[in-house]
């Protein structure tokens, strides 16, 4: 059967969901993604209408600099309540250099612009990235894929049910989620909300360091300086501070370049005791203290610690779990149990 991941929220069963481009996006683009919203919709009970205006509409693209050529082709970033959106943000990177071709846009390494849109669509309207049989919905573009898969359909249709007209395309087989369950009643007051926080990913290849930030000021000074670091995207969203979040300490370990996160005050106060190497540098950023605080896409966060190296990861999918675990990251991996609950990203982002 084919799998699928699931964000968390959703628009409801039967929604007719409004978008619009602004002035950045070239009237080149608008025949794609009407193709794409049209094919989401031949496959789901859910409509689309194309709002006159930005400022009304509930879905909103801009064509704007995310990362250079390639890497990085756009992402989406959404507000949500309880379980419902309550508007989608796609920004597609406009360093691809995106030009008219044979079969509609594509960019300057020939890449489709419709898939693009289809892939990011896909995120606003609720779907995750599905790393298993070539969807997509896959993180990283697959060019062998021209268009929506059983994957992506079962996926849609699990959050909108089939179309209410039945379309010429077959019925796909019925699929068994991966990853975020399909949310069901509106959750009560005290799961998050659309107060939610990019939590942006720097990886120093010198240091095997995965070093994370909310602070979008830090986030530049990083991408703009010469620190080793290199940008690779938002790992996963953080709330605000109050009922139901807790803080998240961060260090750096000065022998090993590295840095450490840890919710736990305890842990805390004892590594400022008795490792003088780590240099404490305050809260990062909040977690939930627990998942069910987290709502719908709560994601929980796997601690490992590699012995030989001295360097601490934090895992999300259960697919990277079960590999280092496996040892397929290598050897040295202690499995040290759950780190914190943070919430799947509101930005989807397509890589090649």
């Amino acid at each position: 059967m084919a799998g699928y991941v699931l964000e968390g929220p959703l628009w409801g069963a039967g929604a007719t969901v409004s978008w619009a481009v602004d002035g950045s996006v070239p009237a080149s683009f608008l025949p794609d993604l009407r193709a794409a919203f049209a094919d989401w919709s031949a496959h789901a009970n859910i409509t689309f209408l194309q709002a006159a205006s930005p400022s009304t509409a509930e879905i909103r693209f801009s064509d704007a600099a995310i990362d250079g050529l390639d890497n990085v082709l756009g992402q989406t970033r959404y507000s949500y309540v309880g379980s419902h959106f309550t508007s989608a943000e796609i920004t597609l990177d406009s360093a691809e250099g995106w030009h008219a071709g044979a079969g509609g846009v594509v960019s300057a390494h020939d890449v489709s612009f419709f898939l693009v849109a289809l892939h990011e669509i896909g995120h606003a309207l609720g779907l995750g990235h599905y790393g298993g049989e070539p969807a997509v919905m896959n993180p990283y573009l697959n060019k062998a894929v021209t268009d929506l898969t059983a994957s992506d359909i079962s996926g849609i249709q699990a959050l909108y049910g089939a179309p209410l007209v039945a379309n010429a395309s077959p019925a796909p087989t019925l699929a068994t989620p991966v990853g975020v369950a399909q949310p069901a009643a509106l959750p009560g007051p005290s799961v998050a909300s659309a107060e939610v926080h990019d939590s942006f990913r720097f990886f120093n290849a010198a240091t095997n360091d995965h070093f994370y930030t909310v602070n979008p000021a830090e986030r530049d000074a990083l991408i703009q300086g010469q620190s080793g670091y290199v940008y690779e995207g938002v790992a996963w969203a953080t709330p605000d501070a109050g009922t139901g979040t807790v803080d998240v300490y961060r260090f750096l370990d000065t022998a090993h370049g590295t840095h450490f996160y840890t919710t736990s005050a305890a842990e805390r106060d004892q590594i400022i005791k008795t490792l003088p190497s780590y240099a404490y540098e305050g809260v990062a950023f909040e977690a939930y203290a627990s998942a069910a605080a987290g709502g719908p896409g709560a994601l929980t966060l796997e601690r490992f610690y590699n012995a030989q190296s001295g360097v601490h990861h934090f895992a999300a999918s259960p697919g990277e779990i079960d590999a280092i675990r496996g040892g397929a990251a290598g050897p040295g991996w202690v499995d040290e149990g759950k780190g914190f609950t943070v919430h799947a990203p509101g930005d989807g982002l397509l890589l090649t």
